[in-house]
């Protein structure tokens, strides 16, 4: 019955509704640019609640699904949208088994009755790298939102029973769900020119402050079994012919198989040549070599073009982590834990002289700045060792952080990645000295940060 009257409720708001949320809506805009950030083109998309269409339009998806218990809305999607499939009916009655990359959930939570059931129904069109993306309107503005309807200035809407998030995250934790990232977004719903986006850009990741944002939002993911995966590790170096043989000769088989991808940035000592000597006796190593030198970051980039297996693992040639703690970098993604894997030498003693205490303070502060700008925990940015599911590179941009740390980082909060952190054991370099130079550098990781800020949804 509540269905039904739900349904007639969004029936009568058919014809008005593109025009209350269309491009003069702030607030719809910013919903809209929230998860086109997130989500990128020619994928497989279901919307829950889609009203007229146009936000999974805008998705691009190669594969777009649209469900909404309004008659009126949906006739008018499929007008406007025929090339996306549009059907009439609740979660619980769609009866196709098929699976989608993203399931969008934009402000529908509120208007649902049995969310256990809800999110129970849900799983049967899940895969293991399923994201759900779900955002709903902050309680704290219910006072706010119902003197703007008593004065005429917001529409009715007498159906919505506003939902924290710390609630649904209770959901789906006991339905075996697990939250990538949550937060709230949007601390000024309105329009101001020049600095209006920054403020909300800024002051919706500022703890306590962001609490009274408009928008709260959570990225989730089922927890199912992941298939076998194989490994890349890359091997950036730049004048490392004291230690390439060493090191390639440490890598251990990781996953199904295992690749060895060796970037020489321009070197101009024998790394090169060392590497192709190597080539001759195993079989699984790659090189690929340039000049001039252009920055690790420029490194990863290329190569990561040269990997084909399932996760990229970076691993630096100093051995300052040693190679036999690959393994570790691997086994949270095997196991469905993560999508990306930081490492961090802020938990394990260092050996002596590994980092002096202005670095060690540096990664600290610019820690902080980080995890404050992703959304998820983060203690040690610069830590060479990373892996990731290779799936994900094309929607990582690299060339703006010329370490490609930075980069890594904020490709991976852009499309929501799962992101965890395993400990490493960090010691001296095994000869020849950091190219790292520390207030050069900090600058422009300050400058990267910014960049982070505005392209980081």
């Amino acid at each position: 019955m509540r269905t039904k009257t739900i349904g007639a409720f969004f029936d009568s708001l058919a014809e008005t509704y593109d025009k209350r949320t269309g491009e003069f809506s702030y607030y719809h805009n910013f919903l809209r640019d929230f998860y086109t950030s997130i989500i990128p083109p020619q994928k497989s998309v279901l919307e829950i609640g889609s009203a007229t269409g146009r936000l999974l339009d805008m998705l691009k998806p190669q594969k777009g699904v649209g469900l909404d218990i309004s008659k009126r809305m949906i006739e008018k999607a499929k007008k406007a949208h025929p090339h996306l499939d549009f059907l009439q009916c609740e979660l619980y009655d769609y009866q196709k088994k098929e699976t989608f990359e993203y399931v969008v959930l934009s402000n529908i939570l509120d208007y649902v009755d049995d969310l256990i059931d809800f999110f129970t129904s849900l799983k049967k069109n899940l895969q293991y790298d399923s994201k759900i993306i779900i955002t709903t309107v902050n309680p704290l503005w219910q006072p706010l939102l119902k003197l703007l309807e008593m004065l005429r200035i917001k529409a009715p809407d007498p159906y919505r029973h506003f939902i924290t998030n710390l609630d649904v995250i209770n959901i789906l934790s006991l339905l075996d769900y697990d939250i990538i990232e949550k937060g709230y977004r949007l601390i000024i719903p309105l329009p101001i020119p020049l600095i209006g986006n920054y403020i909300n850009r800024i002051f919706s990741r500022i703890p306590v402050i962001n609490n009274f944002c408009l928008m709260q939002y959570i990225i989730a993911k089922p927890k199912l079994a992941v298939p076998k995966l194989s490994c890349s590790v890359i091997i950036p170096c730049y004048n490392e012919a004291e230690n390439i043989s060493a090191c390639i000769a440490a890598v251990p088989t990781i996953g199904t198989s295992t690749e060895i991808v060796v970037v020489d940035d321009g070197s101009l000592d024998a790394t090169s040549d060392i590497v192709q000597k190597l080539q001759a006796t195993i079989p699984n190593l790659k090189l690929v070599s340039y000049k001039p030198n252009r920055g690790k970051g420029n490194a990863l980039k290329e190569g990561f073009l040269q990997c084909t297996k399932d996760v990229i693992i970076i691993l630096d040639a100093d051995m300052a982590v040693m190679p036999e703690e690959l393994p570790q970098f691997l086994t949270p993604i095997q196991e469905g834990k993560a999508e990306f894997i930081n490492g961090t030498r802020m938990v394990y003693r260092m050996e002596q002289k590994a980092m002096n205490f202005a670095r060690f303070l540096g990664n600290k502060v610019f820690g902080i700045i980080v995890s404050l700008i992703i959304g998820q925990r983060n203690t040690d940015t610069l830590c060479g060792t990373k892996s990731f599911l290779r799936k994900y590179t094309p929607y990582i941009k690299m060339g703006r952080c010329k370490w490609g740390d930075y980069d890594l980082l904020f490709g991976a909060a852009k499309v929501k990645m799962k992101m965890v952190e395993t400990p490493i054991h960090y010691q001296m370099r095994k000869a020849g000295k950091s190219k790292m130079k520390l207030i050069k550098d900090g600058f422009h990781f300050l400058k990267v940060c910014w960049w982070g800020i505005n392209e980081v949804p």
